[in-house]
């Protein structure tokens, strides 16, 4: 048998081999691709978590004040040599005799003569030089042991100008026509320096007065010459003075509802309470005015005075200024609230309200846990988010019933604990540069590690933040 024996070919199709590998990275970079997108096109929300905080880097700021007094400036009427009867920084009566102006510089020659006799010091005297004594022992300190030399030399003069004035009659009537006797204008506390800040006031202040390189100081003694018209001793008429220091806006910001404070006189340590008043100077910048009613003879001869405002430390928690915002709430009286079992771990205290709504022409009533912001002594407040404008609550044994709508504004942060914006309210203790230290409060409030949206303004309640 003849035929052609012709081969048949079948083709077979290959089978396609998949690489598991391969899939599985291009899952993930499809992956990394979409959340990268998602990245760079989402707007994130910055936050802040909560520390705790004081006030301890602003306590106790130190200041160089000017001391404001009721001053008058009195003039000589003649020309001369003058000599003082009345030691500086005592309380002298108007018509006290006070001092003398010799016309001809001879007068001290005679009060050297008068005093070189057997000069006897009467009660008064005595008195006198007594009081000077109590009062140097009772305001001694070692830590001032020179004041010492100074005490001695003030007692020294003090005792010649007694022994003075039991001559100066009989002296007044030898020589009359070479000096004059000149009395107190005024009662007050005398002093013997002019410094043209007598009649500073704290509405006339300007950062140039607190300059101590331009500060002039004229002083008077004994034996001084003096021109007609010249000033030749001042009184203080009032134990009432001040205190004024420069202040920044920030040192203004943080005094401006504080009325008494307690400062320190860095001088010696001497420690006192007073009250303070912010003022804008005559440069329009911020001044503290001190105002005291003692001490004023203590410093009487010091114009500039360092002084050091005690602050009381403040702790808390410390939130970003940013933070904050102003928001309204629903104010819902306790009586309609009652304790419950509420599901929102946020809630506290789990408080219900027996919730009225009509449904088909018939009223529900529903127990209803919203997230309370805040509370006091007889309310609730929610978010107005919460619930609508005319909403009614009933009490639970539906005898009264309360009409939401009446609002409160507070200020506080938004929370994004559980990774959505919720408002809570805080109570600012003390204002820093760029933080608040807030009350730490248990209920409604912030505590240390939460986590609070740092730019307040970038969002609104009940959203949803990417962080």
């Amino acid at each position: 048998m003849s035929g052609n024996n012709t081969s048949k070919k079948i083709r077979y199709r290959s089978k396609i081999n998949l690489n598991i590998g391969f899939i599985v990275l291009g899952i993930i970079l499809v992956y990394l691709f979409v959340n990268i997108v998602l990245y760079f096109t989402t707007d994130r929300i910055s936050y802040y978590e909560v520390a705790a905080g004081s006030n301890s880097e602003d306590l106790n700021s130190s200041y160089t004040g000017i001391a404001l007094r009721d001053e008058t400036v009195f003039t000589s009427k003649t020309s001369g040599y003058i000599d003082y009867y009345v030691s500086e920084c005592s309380r002298v009566s108007k018509n006290t005799t006070l001092y003398s102006v010799d016309s001809k510089g001879s007068l001290n020659n005679l009060l050297s003569e008068a005093t070189s006799n057997d000069t006897k010091l009467n009660e008064e005297n005595l008195s006198t030089i007594s009081d000077l004594v109590n009062r140097f022992s009772n305001e001694f300190s070692l830590m001032q042991f020179s004041d010492v030399y100074s005490f001695k030399t003030m007692l020294k003069g003090t005792v010649v100008d007694l022994v003075n004035m039991n001559k100066l009659k009989q002296l007044a009537k030898e020589k009359g026509e070479t000096f004059s006797i000149n009395k107190s204008a005024a009662a007050g506390v005398v002093l013997y320096r002019i410094d043209d800040y007598e009649t500073l006031t704290k509405e006339q202040l300007k950062a140039s007065d607190f300059d101590q390189s331009n500060y002039v100081l004229a002083q008077f003694s004994t034996g001084s010459e003096v021109e007609n018209g010249s000033p030749i001793y001042k009184v203080v008429n009032s134990e009432e003075w001040s205190i004024a220091i420069p202040f920044t806006k920030k040192q203004a910001e943080k005094y401006k509802d504080v009325n008494g404070i307690e400062i320190k006189f860095l001088k010696d340590d001497v420690t006192t309470t007073a009250n303070l008043e912010i003022v804008r100077g005559k440069d329009k910048k911020n001044y503290g005015i001190i105002s005291l009613s003692k001490y004023m003879v203590r410093y009487a001869t010091e114009r500039f005075l360092e002084i050091q405002i005690l602050d009381h430390k403040t702790t808390g928690l410390k939130i970003p200024k940013s933070a904050l915002v102003t928001k309204n709430l629903y104010v819902i009286p306790k009586e309609y609230g009652a304790e419950g079992g509420g599901s929102d771990e946020t809630n506290v205290d789990n408080i219900g309200f027996n919730l009225g709504k009509e449904e088909d022409g018939q009223l529900k009533n529903e127990i209803y846990y919203p997230t309370i912001s805040y509370s006091d002594e007889n309310n609730y407040y929610v978010s107005t988010k919460l619930f609508q404008q005319g909403d009614v609550l009933y009490s639970m044994d539906m005898k009264r019933q309360y009409v939401i709508g009446d609002t409160q504004e507070f200020v506080g942060v938004y929370s994004i604990n559980n990774g959505y914006t919720v408002f809570v309210r805080v109570n600012i203790l003390e204002t820093l540069d760029e933080y608040y230290i807030v009350e730490n409060e248990n209920i409604y409030g912030l505590s240390q590690y939460d986590r609070i949206v740092l730019d307040g303004s970038r969002v609104s309640e009940n959203q949803i933040v990417a962080q």
